[in-house]
């Protein structure tokens, strides 16, 4: 580096990433599932309490970090290049959508998906509905809508817009309190669905200091393997 050259140093996350794991274990248990969905709620709130708020708007496996430390992994959330800054000005209301058709369409709630003459109105509840589908697929190892469609079929078959019901498989055993967690986070309308603050307080997450579990490690991965 000289000094017409500009790098951005990062923190390094030796534990890859939740989409890597959940590619090597499928499934995570229940514990060990929802001790990463504390720390990624608890970032979350950070975010929406912060001023302005902000609404990560891509949250998905693979933009979920993994520190791992004294027998636990640390989540780290990154990737906010689709990220929204809530205007001040509106307070705790729904701000436009600025960004249609981007995004990762198995994480997003059915309002991005609108097609209408007024802006899509969000807030954070778009980072709820990507929690509940997140957790699901910790918890069965694939995803509650869409599983196997590509991108382009969600939209052709509007699978995310028709997405009223979710359906929980026998196996692996869930708790009762999990799923309805889930539930609460997959509420169809954004009006009924809760915010990232009333998610943090939830009963089932408990958000405080989550309890510390030891998580299986994940394979290494050459980094010169995944250069592009």
């Amino acid at each position: 580096i000289d000094n017409d050259s500009f790098a951005t140093i990062m923190e390094y996350c030796d534990g890859n990433d939740l989409d890597s794991l959940l590619k090597q274990q499928k499934c995570i248990p229940e514990r060990e599932a929802r001790y990463i969905m504390v720390q990624v709620v608890l970032a979350l709130r950070y975010l929406n309490e912060r001023r302005p708020p902000v609404i990560h708007y891509d949250l998905k496996p693979g933009n979920i970090l993994l520190l791992s430390g004294s027998n636990a992994w640390h989540v780290k959330i990154t990737d906010f290049g689709l990220s929204k800054i809530v205007p001040e000005d509106i307070g705790d209301a729904s701000m436009e959508l600025t960004s249609p058709g981007a995004g990762t369409y198995w994480y997003l709630p059915p309002e991005c998906f609108l097609i209408g003459l007024n802006p899509t109105k969000i807030s954070s509840k778009v980072d709820v509905w990507s929690i509940g589908v997140i957790f699901y697929q910790c918890l069965y190892g694939k995803k509650p809508f869409g599983n196997e469609l590509s991108q382009a079929n969600i939209l052709e078959q509007h699978t995310i817009l028709n997405a009223t019901i979710i359906t929980f498989p026998p196996k692996p055993f869930v708790s009762n309190d999990a799923k309805t967690f889930i539930k609460c986070c997959l509420v169809y309308s954004k009006e009924n669905r809760m915010d990232v603050i009333r998610m943090s307080e939830s009963a089932y997450l408990k958000c405080k200091k989550p309890e510390r579990v030891i998580l299986p490690q994940i394979a290494n991965i050459k980094i010169e393997d995944n250069i592009v």
